[in-house]
């Protein structure tokens, strides 16, 4: 390699590390498949392998070449046309004008991109700040928790709102999918529960009110989990769940871990009034030092690259084994298990997590 080529060549791959290039390979090179994956029809089983390969190139390149726009996939076809040309008579300048075109379509796929992603960051910034900044302390407990989106936004809601009577609320929900369109219904949802909360009657009403206003407008492949704790002055806490994950309740002095089972189906499934009809509410009265975990299946459906996920097992295992420790180190023992259990896997999944410990 000369020397100027040389110098080009590393300003331009000084910041590249073995991590990037495993990145590029495992994961970007997935997700642009899985972009254009369901736009590939399925080969037939009676074909050969030679055959399925070629159509699947050729369905894969009819993929890519409708998701442009028509003007630029036109352009792009005369690039084509004018390297094939170029290619087959050793027309250099056909291959030279070809590249330019090729070049000055890429720069303007990365301009969308880039102001999407822009756009994307500032929808990130603004969900952010959505979530609560709430106290360390409520009430009786210790306080802790965290919001970790899959993507630049994300579809799980958390939430924590002060009422009057000395009564908190804490509200976790996930809705199905991730990305833009999953944050803009949780968004909704908090305009809702706000709105809802504000003449308070009880949390299987609130429920109940949240999934009239909410089903109106939802479409048919989207659905709502849901749970919602009412932390009381004396300390005893209401629990409602539509469908979310079990809550998990650690007992001191018993040394014990239960899930709390109440029960209440999904908000958004056809359930022909199945869900008013079956919604349950439960209510415990934790002691100093008992432990109440709230979470998303982020948590426990965290994937490593062997296929094997995270798991209920491994997260009550680390609550018993650290339930000496605050809320807050529970909290950070927990998200960094599930990080190094991912061992460099990116994140699948939005994943919200709320600790609480009596203290008194």
């Amino acid at each position: 390699m000369s020397n100027p080529i040389k110098k080009l060549f590393d300003l331009y791959t000084s910041d590249l590390s073995y991590y990037e290039i495993e990145r590029l390979i495992k994961q970007e090179a997935a997700e642009v498949y899985e972009f254009f994956k369901k736009d590939i029809p399925k080969p037939e089983g009676n074909e050969s392998k030679a055959k399925k390969s070629i159509i699947f190139i050729r369905s894969l390149f009819n993929a890519f070449i409708m998701k442009l726009s028509p003007a630029r996939r036109i352009f792009y076809l005369i690039a084509l046309l004018i390297f094939l040309i170029g290619f087959s008579q050793n027309g250099h300048p056909y291959v030279l004008l070809a590249f330019i075109i090729l070049n000055a379509l890429l720069a303007f796929e990365l301009a969308d991109k880039l102001t999407v992603k822009n756009e994307l960051e500032i929808a990130r910034k603004i969900q952010l700040e959505l979530i609560p900044k709430h106290p360390i302390k409520i009430n009786k407990y210790e306080i802790a928790s965290i919001y970790k989106p899959a993507k630049e936004v994300g579809g799980d809601y958390f939430d924590v709102v002060d009422c009057s009577e000395n009564r908190s609320f804490i509200v976790l929900g996930d809705i199905s999918g991730k990305g833009m369109a999953a944050a803009l219904y949780m968004v909704k949802v908090q305009a809702i529960l706000h709105l809802l909360l504000s003449n308070f009657k009880g949390l299987k009403e609130l429920l109940i009110s949240i999934k009239k206003y909410f089903s109106k407008n939802l479409r048919k492949e989207y659905f709502l989990t849901l749970i919602a704790a009412c932390i009381n002055k004396d300390g005893s806490i209401d629990i409602v769940r539509a469908g979310h994950p079990l809550p998990l309740y650690y007992k001191n002095k018993a040394k014990k871990l239960e899930e709390i089972n109440v029960f209440g189906i999904g908000i958004g499934l056809n359930d022909k009034g199945i869900f008013e009809r079956t919604l349950s509410e439960t209510t415990i009265q934790p002691e100093k030092d008992d432990i109440v975990i709230f979470y998303t299946d982020g948590i426990t459906e965290t994937m490593n690259y062997r296929k094997e996920i995270f798991g209920e097992k491994n997260l009550q295992k680390i609550i018993v084994d650290n339930s000496q420790n605050s809320a807050n180190e529970i909290k950070n023992i927990i998200i960094n298990s599930v990080d190094s259990f991912r061992k460099g896997t990116n994140q699948s999944d939005d994943l919200t997590l709320v600790v609480l410990k009596a203290v008194e």
